[in-house]
């Protein structure tokens, strides 16, 4: 009995040997070659292919150092724990290159005087213990160093973003070269600084940001990457050639044409801008139609009247949803809706394009219900609108164009800059020398136009539409595919297809009486059920 039991537990130490053995070899193989599975649609629980490339990229040490206190209300008690989860699978594509480490200023009062000058500030919440309310400090950032280089995630409230921080902020550290994006504008600077805060904030975490005036006919510096072409008005000759020379030297830029003027304190009347680039525009292949498109389905917004607001669909908000986007294109084909407040709409032009030996896409377009109205414009939601016309159709509203471009001034001469009146009217000699260094074509470079500019101001920016869509496009031809990924990843925007007013009845009538319906006919079959049971019990 004794050398049974001897056998039997020499057996037994030997299989939890063995499975401990197992569960060793697996875990040094999954620490090898670490891999997920996400089910989900957008796979917006694993990190993106994008920060993966990133990663795999890093040649050297990047520290991350989490700033998180220990003690966190219960609205974030788990906060921490999905923090450490996005930067543990961070670790594991990074190859070694990443150090984290994880840091409470708390328990170090030397280090809790700096967390000021660092960019990390002390967040003051409010939580309830104990039937009371309470106030707590408490930090929440990330920052993220390399070399002398520093970038701060000063305050994290959720996961939702924070691969496209973390990713933009690791990238930007190790960038040798700062990128610049400048925007061309018409009007006075301070104006448009204060209704663009919101894109310029977005945009500064990961570029230089710059500002053309469109009336001094500033040359665009070389170092400018990506141009924004901002509601353009008036827009000279000369500036023209300025923006063509940028193109031709292979510059990429961002046409946002405003058609139409609107002035919402008198009843949404408009006034028609005069941007002067349509034959520019339509010279590389592209047509910015002078009306306003619509769409039904469109944005609900709110308007208000009096002591009174109200909030309705608005066709003259088309409501691009990501089905009618395209889905070749990284720029849109992850993205959940785009909102073109108050937009034109746009052509391309096939037999241009040809001639060019260039690429264009539609980016964007209404659905099938869309239409365009032009003269005069009926945009005051309170009035009874105009019937749809019977030909609804797709309507252009966002276009892509790739290629070698010819110069629009490749048979005209170089304009002159506008004298100015202070200065002498003699041109400098280089000025005269420029139409020998005319740029003729460009090497492979990109063009996009939108149908307005004002989705992209303070009151129609929205960070999960016209915000990710604007951004991925600048990402995109700023830098490439390294961010484009990783933005919006989650499609959330399926809206119900539109119906006509028949057919919206019969689902009401069905809605109200189709269930009594059914448990009458139910009632009236298992009452027939039950007495042919009875009469074939008779007959027996």
């Amino acid at each position: 009995m004794g050398a049974k039991k001897i056998k039997y537990g020499s057996n037994l130490l030997l299989i939890i040997l063995i499975i401990i053995g197992i569960l060793a070899v697996i875990n040094f193989l999954s620490l090898q070659h670490f891999k997920r599975i996400d089910l989900t649609e957008g796979k917006i629980y694993s990190v993106s292919e994008s920060t993966k490339r990133a990663l795999t990229r890093l040649t050297d040490i990047v520290n991350i150092k989490v700033y998180f206190s220990k003690e966190l209300p219960p609205q974030l008690a788990t906060l921490d724990n999905q923090v450490k989860d996005i930067l543990d699978e961070y670790k594991a594509y990074s190859q070694d290159n990443l150090r984290i480490e994880f840091i409470d200023p708390a328990s170090d009062p030397d280090l809790e005087r700096q967390m000021r000058f660092m960019g990390v500030p002390k967040v003051q919440l409010n939580v309830f213990q104990k039937d009371q309310a309470q106030l707590i400090n408490v930090y929440l950032g990330i920052v993220i160093m390399y070399e002398d280089k520093k970038e701060v995630i000063p305050v994290i409230q959720n996961t939702k973003n924070l691969e496209y921080d973390l990713t933009s902020a690791i990238i930007k550290v190790i960038r040798k070269e700062s990128k610049t994006v400048a925007f061309l504008i018409s009007e006075d600077e301070k104006i448009f600084q204060e209704k663009t805060t919101k894109v310029r904030e977005d945009l500064s975490r990961q570029y230089t940001i710059t500002t053309l005036d469109i009336k001094k006919e500033e040359k665009i510096p070389e170092s400018v990457n990506t141009l924004i072409v901002m509601g353009p008005k008036d827009t000279s000759e000369r500036t023209q050639y300025d923006i063509d020379q940028f193109i031709m030297a292979g510059g990429k830029v961002i046409f946002l044409i405003d058609t139409v003027k609107l002035d919402q304190k008198n009843m949404l009347q408009t006034q028609p801008v005069n941007h002067k680039l349509d034959e520019m525009l339509k010279y590389y292949g592209v047509k910015v139609n002078k009306d306003l498109a619509s769409d039904r389905y469109s944005a609900t917004v709110g308007f208000n009247r009096g002591f009174f607001s109200f909030r309705i669909p608005y066709p003259y908000w088309p409501k691009v949803i990501n089905k009618n986007m395209s889905q070749e294109s990284p720029i849109v084909n992850k993205l959940s809706s785009i909102t073109f407040p108050w937009t034109s709409s746009l052509e391309l032009l096939p037999g241009r394009l040809k001639l060019l030996e260039a690429e264009g896409t539609i980016l964007a377009q209404t659905s099938s219900h869309g239409w365009v109205t032009k003269g005069n414009y009926n945009l005051d939601p309170s009035q009874k609108r105009q019937t749809p016309p019977s030909d609804m159709r797709n309507i252009p509203l966002t276009v892509l164009i790739s290629g070698k471009f010819k110069s629009y001034f490749e048979n005209k001469p170089v304009p002159s800059k506008k004298t100015d009146p202070e200065k002498s009217e003699i041109q400098p000699i280089s000025e005269e020398k420029e139409q020998v260094k005319l740029i003729k074509e460009s090497p492979l470079t990109n063009i996009l136009v939108a149908g307005n500019s004002r989705m992209i101001t303070n009151s129609y920016y929205q960070s999960d539409e016209n915000g990710a869509f604007f951004l991925n496009c600048v990402d995109w031809f700023t830098m490439g595919e390294d961010l484009i990924g990783i933005r919006s990843r989650e499609k959330t925007d399926y809206p119900l297809k539109p119906t006509e007013a028949h057919q919206r009845a019969t689902i009401r009538y069905l809605n109200i009486f189709g269930v009594s319906i059914i448990l009458i006919l139910f009632g009236l079959t298992k009452v027939y059920i039950n007495r042919k049971r009875k009469t074939a019990w008779l007959d027996i």
